[in-house]
Order: C-alpha cells, then structure tokens, then sequence
C-alpha cells in the first residue's frame, strides 16, 4: 500500500521537483537566465542530442551577423550551472541531455509560458549561421 501510495506521488512531486528548477533558473541574474532558457529551447526543440560544439556555437550566433564572434561562445560549465542541474553531457556520446525524459515532456507544456519565442530564435539563429561568410 506505501509503495502505490508513492508510486501515485511520483508526478506531483516531478512537477514540483521541475517548478522548482524553473523557479531557480528565473531567480538568476538576466543574462544566465537568458543563457538558460536559450539553451533549454535549443535541447528541448532540436530533432536529436546536441555535440557540445554545436551547441555552444547556436547559442554564440547573434542573428542578424554574418560572422560568428569567437568571444560569444559560452563555457559548458556556465551552460550547465545555469540550468539549474536539468543538463548535462553524456560521456557516452559526448552529447548534451536533459536528465530525464519527464523534464522534456515537462519543458515542452511550459514553453509557451517560460520561452514562447523558442523556435522563433532557433530559426532566426539557423538562417544567420547559413548566412555567414566562412
């Protein structure tokens, strides 16, 4: 009976658990809460796991530039700081995740709310990396 009890809890306290984080992240100074949400849209919307190259170089991309600025590009250790501990890099495949699967789905009903712009900016930062002048 304790184990279904728990078992029934188990998505309530995922939601709290994910509110919390969401709370942590917005409580951040401007720029690392930017540098959070920008990067949670990037993992949350790509169609498969980002390299960490490849994600630090979307998030250095100023749309509207037609070079990348090499001093734009964040560190992964901020990059995973400031999200609050719902990223990280898999040794395995040398990949950026979100820890579990139930964040992505949690991510997913809260973009409208949290970064509604999401694929506006992915798409505004694809069209200026095809742009640049290599």
């Amino acid at each position: 009976k304790a184990v279904r009890g728990a078992l029934v809890n188990i998505p309530n306290t995922l939601e709290r658990t994910y509110n919390e984080v969401v709370d942590r992240i917005n409580r951040q100074n401007e720029d690392d809460r930017k540098l959070a949400w920008l990067t949670l849209s990037w993992v949350t919307n790509a169609k498969r796991p980002l390299r960490p190259c490849e994600l630090t170089e979307a998030l250095a991309v100023e749309p509207g530039t037609n070079a990348l600025d090499l001093e734009n590009l964040p560190d992964m250790e901020t990059i995973v700081s400031v999200c609050a501990g719902v990223v990280v890099i898999s040794e395995e495949d040398d990949t950026i995740r979100l820890i579990h699967y139930t964040i992505q789905n949690y991510l997913e009903r809260i973009q409208a709310r949290e970064f509604p712009d999401a694929s506006t900016q992915i798409t505004a930062t694809c069209i200026t990396y095809l742009s640049f002048d290599f």
